[in-house]
């Protein structure tokens, strides 16, 4: 079976913990390609991907360039057109892929399924829902509007838990910090969340398999846990992903009003329109898929 499937695996300072991650990605019922991506880590993690050998593509960079750039360079390194990004922390039930790719139509930008968490001491596992997918839908496909309205409500849905196209993920990235500043970003919050938010501009509908098949862990260090414990930290997260859900609103402006298409040549033209406006216009443009034509 042709492998349509790569799993990129971004690393930093975590050999104690990305060992589980891609052993859960080998575990897959359906073939895979797996891409660790490994920016800068000061441990060992290099002599541990050693041991993988040819099971993995191992990718590593002496300088550590952020988060965005790791989860970019693991992405165009993939060359199926359908990509799982999977967290050095998190891991992933055997049947993640073979359950979410048949949901992957021409139609559908993103299949996301139910995830549980599992504290990484050993110490607690709640297999609780975390989305309460069961609540509201079953398993198949549905029409943007109704994952729309979640994540506008403050639903963040992990890239962990969800399979993405490409082109998609490569284009949520891409533009590195948010080209709107409504209110500051904050050190990888804000492109994670706007890999789902793309896609309601893109496709028509959105796929859900409600069954957990996405752990995500739980430990000292990770973002989510020092945001729970730090009250500055939480409020610039909190700020990232109001950010990307302002941005978001932004492009469906531009997407469903024509008059502002209809305009937009003659306002970039215009000498006294400041020329970082100028440049976010042409990335709304394009996000929401304008011929390059229409953006000179």
């Amino acid at each position: 079976m042709d492998q349509k499937v790569t799993i990129v695996i971004p690393t930093f300072n975590r050999a104690h913990y990305v060992t589980k991650t891609i052993d859960s990605a080998l575990a897959q019922t359906y073939p895979c390609s797996i891409i660790v991506c490994d920016h800068g880590s000061k441990d060992n993690t290099p002599e541990v991907m050693k041991t993988y050998g040819d099971k993995i593509k191992y990718i590593r960079r002496e300088r550590d360039f952020g988060p965005h750039f790791c989860w970019l360079e693991g992405i165009l390194h993939a060359d199926t057109e359908y990509v799982h990004l999977h967290y050095d922390d998190d891991l992933m039930r055997p049947t993640f892929i073979e359950k979410t790719l048949p949901l992957m139509k021409d139609d559908v930008g993103v299949v996301f399924t139910e995830a549980s968490v599992l504290d990484l001491k050993g110490t607690l596992f709640a297999d609780k829902d975390i989305y309460k997918l069961k609540h509201r839908f079953k398993t198949g496909v549905y029409d943007n509007s109704l994952l729309e309205k979640m994540l506008l409500e403050g639903c963040m849905i992990s890239p962990a838990a969800c399979l993405y196209r490409k082109k998609d993920v490569v284009d949520a990235i891409y533009p590195g910090d948010l080209p709107v500043n409504f209110g500051g970003n904050y050190h990888g919050a804000g492109p994670d969340h706007f890999m789902t938010l793309q896609t309601l501009l893109r496709y028509k509908n959105f796929g859900v398999v409600v069954e957990s098949l996405c752990i995500l862990g739980s430990h000292d260090g990770s973002i989510t846990m020092d945001a729970c414990k730090d009250r500055e930290k939480k409020i610039r997260l909190e700020k990232g992903y109001e950010a990307v859900r302002s941005y978001y609103r932004l492009l469906r402006i531009f997407q469903k009003n024509k008059r502002l298409h209809n305009n937009v040549k003659g306002i970039i033209k215009c000498e006294r329109f400041h020329k970082r406006l100028e440049r976010r216009i042409k990335i709304i443009l394009k996000a929401i898929g304008l011929r390059k034509k229409e953006v000179k």
